[in-house]
């Protein structure tokens, strides 16, 4: 059982969130709370903590401080937010997993971060984690560095060829054809100069292109 704590400061959020997760039998929620001052981490040991602070990051508000949140370092964290740059706050928390999905996520999507995120895997959306998480335009240095850089296409499916999907998961995932796919995967080949998957990844992951 996957134990779950929901933070959110709108009731109906939080009743969402529980909606989205009620029919998924491996996942409890076990509090929820209105704001991360109000949730206890040493009596509420959650082992996925989703927050969804705003709906939507008000760029004159300042940036979110993911300082509020105190937690063990048992519990990993999934952020329900839109702006890319929170996630070097979110590397930085000392937690065995992190997260980020968009406010527009679909319920299958929040379900699997969640299971990924439990296995101790972080959790992004790959053009996200180039935007946010490079230091300086590191990982953008780093495609351009290539004779012929990826695409953001090809670097998310990259990413998803990292996480072990087949070309019919990447296109159902993508919603685009497996012929799609197939061709962005040979161009993905090409530019890296590999030949086979298994290489392509690890020179993806070498150079700072994806993650797992």
């Amino acid at each position: 059982m996957i134990r779950i704590a929901i933070i959110a400061p709108g009731m109906a959020v939080r009743a969402g969130l529980r909606a989205l997760l009620s029919d998924e039998p491996r996942l409890q929620v076990i509090a929820e709370a209105a704001s991360p001052g109000e949730l206890d981490p040493e009596h509420t040991v959650a082992d996925v903590v989703i927050w969804s602070p705003a709906q939507y990051l008000d760029p004159e508000a300042g940036q979110l401080d993911l300082g509020q949140l105190k937690l063990v370092e048992e519990s990993a964290v999934l952020l329900i937010h839109n702006d890319p740059k929170v996630m070097k706050q979110l590397a930085q928390l000392s937690v065995r997993a992190w997260g980020m999905l968009d406010p527009e996520a679909t319920q299958a999507e929040l379900v699997a971060s969640i299971h990924a995120l439990y296995e101790g895997l972080v959790v992004v959306n790959p053009t996200w984690f180039m935007q946010g998480l490079s230091n300086h335009g590191t990982r953008s240095d780093a495609n351009q560095d290539l004779e012929e850089p990826l695409t953001e296409r090809e670097i998310e499916i990259l990413q998803l060829l990292a996480y072990g999907l087949t070309n019919k998961q990447v296109a159902a995932r993508l919603m685009i054809s497996a012929h799609t796919v197939k061709f962005h995967v040979s161009s993905i080949f090409t530019k890296l100069g590999t030949t086979n998957r298994v290489e392509a990844v690890n020179l993806g992951l070498k150079r700072g292109l994806i993650l797992l």
